[in-house]
């Protein structure tokens, strides 16, 4: 369909003047006469296109985003949580892309995370110490577990950025740092939900919010090292193979 349509609209831009003019003549059967004197042809013709354009565009836009949103399911298979995977990726993959592009979007996703969890433990951690609780320094620890997660997740970004700009010799350590820094996040997510298992402060409500968060936080992280794991595994063999195909020539 959205072949035809573009084919349709090079046709459409493709004809003589004379048959723009046949279609403004009849727009004077559709619209009243007093508002069509007012609407030069030029301007007809300009609206016309804008119009083509913007429609065209839309269809092309909304038959590409299924085979974007299968391409993400499909990579998210390889995660630990693909339905989460799924879901939290759709909205940033818009058409068919490389690995790379969507693990660093699962980065994105993950940092994006953090960041707002950390937000709210942040404010959590302050009522407690307005108030002297003496769970206060269990939350400040999480706070801080979390903390050092953002600044993981910072670097994990920034780091896979340069994967393309630096030599390919230099792809094993910032393939190694960004596997690092994940792991740690997984880390201090689950040390901070450990930690508070034992603790009962503000009810169980809000201890059962932040752990729900801090969670939510390691389970996106977990499926963004899996598919940085996953385009890893494949730049390595697509380098390997291009390096086979130099040396044989």
């Amino acid at each position: 369909h959205t072949t035809n349509l573009t084919r349709l609209s090079i046709i459409l831009f493709s004809q003589k003047k004379l048959n723009y003019i046949y279609t403004y003549r009849f727009c004077f059967l559709l619209f009243p006469k007093n508002i069509m004197e007012k609407i030069t042809l030029s301007l007809f013709l300009f609206l016309f296109n804008i119009f083509i354009f913007t429609f065209v565009a839309t269809v092309e836009g909304a038959s590409a985003q299924p085979r974007a949103n299968k391409f993400v399911e499909l990579q998210c298979r390889r995660t630990r949580y693909p339905k989460l995977c799924a879901e939290s990726l759709s909205n940033y993959i818009t058409t068919a892309s490389e690995p790379q592009k969507l693990a660093h979007a699962a980065l994105k996703v993950s940092l994006l995370k953090a960041i707002y969890t950390r937000t709210y433990v942040k404010n959590v951690c302050k009522q407690l110490e307005e108030t002297k609780a003496k769970d206060y320094q269990v939350v400040k620890d999480c706070l801080d577990q979390i903390s050092n997660g953002v600044n993981l997740l910072f670097n994990s970004v920034e780091e896979l950025q340069h994967l393309n700009l630096d030599k390919e010799s230099e792809f094993v350590w910032h393939r190694s740092n960004v596997q690092t820094w994940l792991s740690t996040v997984l880390t201090d997510a689950f040390t901070c939900m450990d930690g508070m298992s034992s603790y009962k402060f503000g009810g169980y409500k809000l201890k059962a919010t932040i752990k729900a968060k801090v969670l939510n936080v390691a389970q996106v992280t977990s499926n963004a090292l899996a598919l940085f794991n996953g385009y890893a595994v494949r730049h390595k063999a697509s380098h390997h193979s291009n390096s086979g195909k130099i040396n044989k020539h």
